[in-house]
């Protein structure tokens, strides 16, 4: 009986261990700017080796392959990243984990978070003590499984993997959705426009530094005249994050959550921001927002 449980509770936790890791895949620039909150920006380039250190680790326990030695270094990899979380909800004041990515609905507050993850170390040492004896290899059908994932999951992470340069903006005036009804394109999800006001739409993230920087100019837009009204769109995100966002920048501008596979839909990198005039899309703005009096330039330049 023994030996079953342990390989039913390993599958298990290999699901977990892949669920969490192609969320990242899905999302991975996300995954990185949480982890450059840290305080040491080159954390963010170690986001793609800890998903497929992740997908791999959660491979061999769905598989049930070589499980003493599995569970031992799954064991040491929650156990680290439990730490390194612990020490950026203490010293950094970051409440995000991040761990299922895409699926952010899923993430718990703090205190939740340390308590699965407790849960999950609890299970893994449970596997490594009562894993003595099992030594199963790779068959070849599962390893041709296991290679096909990895493949898919490291296309998904170059492909969603998009660099943001914080001193770079990028202003569309032709392209995709340009002079679109706003009524036609996912846009039109979002909000109900008026066809005799502006609007500026400014998609973000929660654990974004770089929409962190376009905040304060922000919030000129309305009382500077450039538009008549700032909407702000976002995913639904852990409440403590909300919290401290808003404790951080009293935004004066309203806010609409969603869910996070409807804003993906929209755009998967952040901030992204819109301009709508009579109903129509009149230019993307890719980056960190101006200042009122730059972005009224731009504006300016479009009409001429």
């Amino acid at each position: 009986m023994t030996p079953k449980l342990t390989k039913t509770v390993s599958s298990l936790v290999g699901i977990l261990f892949l669920f969490s890791g192609m969320g990242k895949a899905l999302a991975v620039y996300q995954f990185a700017q949480i982890l450059s909150q840290y305080g040491f920006d080159f954390l963010q380039y170690l986001a793609p080796v800890v998903i497929v250190v992740e997908i791999v680790l959660g491979l061999l326990l769905f598989f049930c392959i070589r499980l003493r030695i599995t569970a031992l270094l799954s064991l040491c990899f929650t156990a680290v990243l439990t730490l390194i979380y612990f020490y950026g909800h203490i010293f950094v004041n970051i409440s995000d984990c991040g761990c299922f990515g895409y699926f952010s609905f899923m993430n718990m507050p703090p205190l939740f978070t340390y308590l699965r993850n407790l849960i999950l170390i609890g299970l893994l040492l449970f596997i490594f003590l009562k894993s003595k004896g099992l030594h199963k290899t790779l068959e070849k059908s599962e390893l041709l499984t296991s290679c096909c994932i990895l493949c898919a999951v490291c296309f998904t992470i170059g492909f969603t993997y998009y660099e943001h340069k914080s001193d770079v903006t990028q202003y569309y005036t032709e392209g995709e959705l340009i002079n679109m009804n706003v009524k036609d394109t996912k846009l039109g999800e979002f909000y109900t426009f008026s066809s005799d006001s502006t609007y500026l739409v400014f998609a973000f993230s929660y654990s974004c530094p770089h929409c962190y920087n376009s905040i304060e100019n922000l919030k000129q837009y309305e009382s500077m005249n450039v538009v008549d009204k700032v909407v702000g769109i976002s995913y639904f995100a852990n409440p403590a994050g909300i919290q401290k966002f808003d404790s951080i920048f009293h935004p004066n501008f309203e806010i609409r959550t969603f869910h996070p596979v409807q804003l993906f839909d929209l755009t998967n990198t952040f901030p992204h921001s819109y301009y709508i005039k009579n109903n129509r899309i009149k230019m993307k703005i890719d980056g960190v927002l101006p200042c009122g009096y730059l972005l009224q330039h731009e504006f300016n330049k479009m009409e001429e």
